[in-house]
């Protein structure tokens, strides 16, 4: 295997833990696991609670890709049981709970992107269903009689949630440690997650060590901020890149990226050397290398690394032509239009925008063109032949519905 130098310098890039100490104990944890020049077994774990993906959603896919490329074994968990509870650890209130044929619907989906980023056939597809479905009432109260009520509330979103007199419910508290069953089932010796999830990788440590087993090496990453450079990436605030979405789509929202969070961006949503990342954010901390050609390089590989390097070629040809110069791009999609339908109706239905209420607010402010005029009223009737652009880098080509 690789030197445990070099791995520790790629495995540790990017790894967050909130405290010093914690980073130096779990780093000397890796070394000596590393040392034993052996594949560790790697585990990360997802809840399928979604139809799609975000960049976001891949940050720890990467880290567990990074292990995959040094030849240790990688374990890709469906958290179909623990999505039945809903995991806590990033909300200030009770997550909505979904039910069993929503989380099955969403997992062939979930796998299919995540493929984009690991290596499909040196990844192993678990579910938590396999050993927790298994569990009887016995087990439950042992696994309950292991922790204590106190511990729960040094969570700092339970703890501020019974401070504010917010409900907590006792379903939240099984997740961690539903969670942490995971980690004691798969024998893990190293567990992937996000920095909100520590808690959860803590208590799989716990129930290791009483089950006599080595205790796991949590290595967990930060969130990562959205397009606007100040929230949490979410597809429920829209300031998102999705794994799914077209070529042309991701490279103009990465263009969209604020200058200040492009080292962020380098550092968790690339699979770029990590060299070469360390480099690319001093020089821009230095004003040694210029934003908007790093700016064009990150998109270029956000969009080969999810679609291949033709695609990312054709996505900046694209930008430059439709954002840069304004020209119109040579191809553009078509949306059907029914006789004296509106505007706003066809915009909407061919997917352009997500909502009438998104639809609305570019037409409020002139972001809607028609055959190169703005239209103010989305109320105006759709015309057949023309040529409407949504906002900065979507186009279509209204043709007569069919009857």
């Amino acid at each position: 295997m690789a030197p445990v130098d070099e791995q520790l310098f790629v495995l540790m890039n990017g790894v967050e833990y909130g405290d010093g100490g914690l980073r130096r104990a779990f780093e000397a944890e890796l070394r000596e696991l590393l040392e034993e020049d052996r594949p560790l077994r790697v585990y990360l774990g997802i809840d399928p609670t979604a139809t799609s993906l975000t960049l976001g959603h891949a940050v720890p896919l990467r880290k567990l890709r990074q292990f995959q490329d040094f030849g240790h074994e990688t374990v890709f968990l469906i958290g179909d049981v623990t999505a039945l509870i809903g995991d806590p650890s990033d909300k200030n209130k009770l997550r909505p709970q979904i039910d069993s044929e929503t989380i099955q619907a969403n997992e062939a989906a979930y796998f299919a992107q995540a493929s984009k980023i690991l290596n499909q056939e040196k990844t192993v597809v678990r579910h938590n269903s396999e050993w927790l479905a298994e569990l009887d009432l016995n087990d439950l109260i042992s696994l309950m009689s292991k922790f204590t009520v106190a511990e729960m509330l040094t969570r700092d979103n339970f703890r501020q949630r019974y401070q504010s007199e917010d409900a907590v419910y006792l379903h939240e508290f099984l997740y961690a440690l539903l969670q942490g069953y995971d980690a004691l089932a798969l024998e893990c010796d190293v567990q992937v997650g996000g920095t909100e999830q520590l808690f959860n990788l803590m208590a799989g440590r716990k129930l290791q060590e009483q089950a006599g087993q080595k205790k796991h090496v949590p290595v967990t990453m930060p969130i990562l901020v959205g397009i606007d450079g100040a929230m949490r990436m979410s597809k429920s605030t829209g300031n998102f890149i999705g794994l799914d979405e077209a070529p042309e789509e991701q490279y103009g929202k990465a263009m969209s990226i604020p200058d200040g969070v492009l080292g962020n961006y380098f550092q968790l949503a690339t699979n770029l050397d990590r060299n070469e990342v360390v480099a690319t954010i001093e020089g821009l901390a230095n004003n040694e290398r210029d934003p908007m050609t790093e700016k064009k390089r990150l998109a270029r590989t956000i969009v080969t690394e999810l679609h291949g390097a033709d695609a990312a070629a054709q996505a900046e040809a694209h930008f430059e032509r439709t954002v840069q110069r304004r020209e119109e791009p040579e191809e553009m999609p078509e949306a059907a239009a029914r006789e004296g339908q509106p505007l706003i109706d066809v915009i909407v239905e061919a997917g352009a925008v997500p909502s009438r209420r998104e639809a609305r607010r570019l037409f409020d402010q002139g972001a809607v063109t028609v055959d190169g005029e703005p239209v103010s009223d989305g109320r105006e009737l759709a015309r057949v032949g023309s040529r409407v652009r949504v906002g900065k880098r979507r186009w279509l080509r209204i043709t007569r519905a069919e009857d």
